[in-house]
């Protein structure tokens, strides 16, 4: 009897030996080593990171609203499938390990980190995935409205699973911004959000996670969870005990116990909060930058930074002439390339950047800045100086030159050569630009009309066509097919060569089109349906040389970025490409 005791105890042993090995092994996570872009050292672990909202978040359910808050909030606690190099912008893994793309590009397949979990514990699994997909990123009810991203023409792409960890996309056609399309679509759990979903009701998942939400029923798989909410005044979020991001020592991130935010509305308020120490970090605006920069030279506690900008949107701001004006002189000469290039010549970038923001900008990119991925650096070497000798040569050259002696050149016809320069009377900046340019241009002979009036309405008349040269911005992401409706020829957006598109259809007519402009249309298709990254960066290289060679509009600055943070924050610094690197979950306090 005593034997087949012992016997039994040591069947139970193994068994529970056996049970704890698979335990242990199912508690593996897959680790991501956070790209070491992102530290100037290694942290320690410890204190906390405060930062402001001008608003208070309106709901914590990512996808059940347009807030700025929400947003910034919610990518602390949720993540994507793939991620965005903070740095780069290149796509790199995320709660997806690797992901292959089939030979015609219809389809993607995802391997998912086995052991990642949820904040509360529960694993994350691909069931999480196609529940996100046809719950929220997917539902035409859900209000951030993520839907058109996942429609190629008017057919969805298809999500499904092959296993826990393995999830196949079917696209009807080859998309090659579908990749990116993936880091912007955080996952969420399904063992805590099925019970919103509801058939008679789409919309009802919208309710789910409100401000009002018991904090404790959401959760992530980001680098932290919510923890409290004083509502109006302050959010508080804590470390995600499963978070699996580390350091390339092998420490876990975040480094900081708890990231605050402190709900601040008045920026007086914000910038005197910043100079008492009580916010760790500030976007600095552009009239606070000499004042805190005199206050770093005499001794305070923080550093304010001027970095390279980052943020897409909004573009860069460039003159734009209208190639498709009524008037057949103004016309020609707008087409002509040459006088593109005097006109190029007669920007003096050097002293925009100077008086207009207070040396706060950049000689841009074309759109593309040059802290993203597809920037092509080879643009530099096209680059015009400005030089009034070269644009009055240019159009000397060209036969516009002033018979009369009254100071202004004539066109063909005998008429003065003249133009409307319409600009934002609400942007000051524009402004600022418009009335330096037209001091340049009136300099070597032409006369220029500035028409100030409201930005909407420069827009608008900008999409009729009824403009003769205007300044605009428009918004923009960090991958160029996102934006083709802009920068592509024939589409309904590229408002200074109209004719180019057939307006009832909405359908590009190539025979309109100069040459480089047929090329330029052909790297936006081809930017669309290639999905190897550096094939589709290719494409866009080209597409900015054509642009900075033609400029079928003529690219000028764009603002750099402004930040502050006390001098005890670690890794939050400018690297040797003039970024600023940040990231909450690679932050530490020394």
């Amino acid at each position: 009897m005593k034997r087949v005791t012992v016997r039994k105890k040591l069947i139970l042993l193994t068994l529970l030996l056996t049970v704890s090995v698979s335990l242990l092994a199912a508690a593996e996570v897959e680790k991501k080593v956070s790209s070491p872009l992102l530290f100037k050292e290694i942290g320690k672990p410890g204190g906390e990171f405060v930062l402001s909202l001008a608003t208070a978040p309106e709901t914590f359910n990512y996808y059940a609203g347009i807030d700025a808050s929400t947003f910034t909030v919610m990518t602390n606690v949720l993540d994507s499938l793939l991620e965005a190099n903070p740095v780069t912008q290149e796509l790199e893994p995320g709660l997806a390990k690797s992901w292959e793309v089939s030979k015609d590009g219809k389809k993607v397949t995802l391997y998912l980190r086995r052991g990642v979990k949820w904040s509360d514990g529960v694993q994350f699994t691909a069931d999480d995935v196609i529940f996100t997909i046809n719950n929220l990123a997917a539902n035409p009810y859900c209000e951030s409205n993520e839907i058109n991203r996942l429609k190629i023409g008017e057919e969805l792409v298809k999500f499904t699973k092959v296993d826990n960890y393995t999830v196949t996309i079917e696209m009807p056609a080859a998309y090659g911004p579908f990749l990116a399309i993936l880091s912007q679509l955080p996952m969420a759990p399904k063992h805590k959000l099925e019970k919103f979903v509801s058939k008679s009701d789409p919309g009802a998942i919208n309710k789910a996670w409100s401000t009002g939400e018991n904090l404790t029923n959401i959760v992530g798989t980001g680098p932290f969870k919510l923890a409290e909410y004083k509502v109006g005044q302050k959010l508080v979020l804590k470390r995600n005990p499963y978070s699996w991001r580390y350091d390339a020592k092998g420490n876990q991130l975040p480094y900081v116990d708890k990231l605050i935010y402190l709900i601040v509305a008045n920026e007086e308020v914000n910038l005197a909060k910043f100079e008492a120490g009580e916010l760790d970090a500030i976007e600095v605006k552009s009239n606070q930058y000499s004042y805190l920069k005199g206050k770093e030279k005499s001794g305070a506690k923080f550093t304010i930074f001027k970095c390279q900008p980052t943020k897409p949107t909004p573009s860069p701001t460039h003159i734009s002439f209208n190639f498709d004006i009524a008037d057949p002189e103004l016309r020609a000469a707008f087409r002509n390339v040459r006088f593109r290039e005097a006109m190029d010549h007669l920007i003096d970038r050097e002293r925009i950047i100077e008086e207009v923001y207070n040396t706060l900008a950049i000689v841009s990119g074309v759109p593309v800045l040059p802290s993203n991925y597809f920037y092509n650096a080879n643009i530099d070497k096209y680059r015009r100086a400005f030089n009034l000798k070269k644009a009055q040569a240019i159009l000397d050259e060209l036969g516009y030159r002033d018979i009369d002696n009254d100071g202004i050149r004539e066109l063909p016809s005998g008429k003065d050569f003249q133009f409307t320069l319409t600009v934002g009377v609400d942007n000051q900046d524009h402004v600022d630009i418009a009335s330096l340019l037209k001091d340049n241009m009136e300099a070597v002979g032409l006369k220029i009309n500035l028409n100030p009036i409201k930005f909407s309405l420069v827009f608008d008349k900008a999409l009729a066509g009824d403009f003769e040269s205007t300044i605009m911005a428009f918004g923009n992401q960090p991958d160029p097919q996102f934006r083709k409706a802009i920068w592509q020829p024939g589409r309904p957006l590229y408002y200074f060569h109209l004719s180019a598109m057939k307006k009832d259809t909405q359908t590009p007519i190539v025979e309109n089109m100069f040459d480089w402009e047929k090329i330029v249309f052909n790297n936006f298709e081809q930017g669309q349906i290639l999905m190897d990254p550096l094939e589709r960066k290719t494409c866009y290289d080209q597409w900015q040389e054509i642009y900075i060679k033609y400029l079928p509009v003529i690219f000028i600055t764009k603002g750099m970025e402004l930040k502050g943070a006390k001098n005890n924050v670690g890794n939050y610094f400018i690297n040797e490409h003039g970024v600023l690197v940040n990231t909450n979950y690679s932050v530490f306090k020394k």
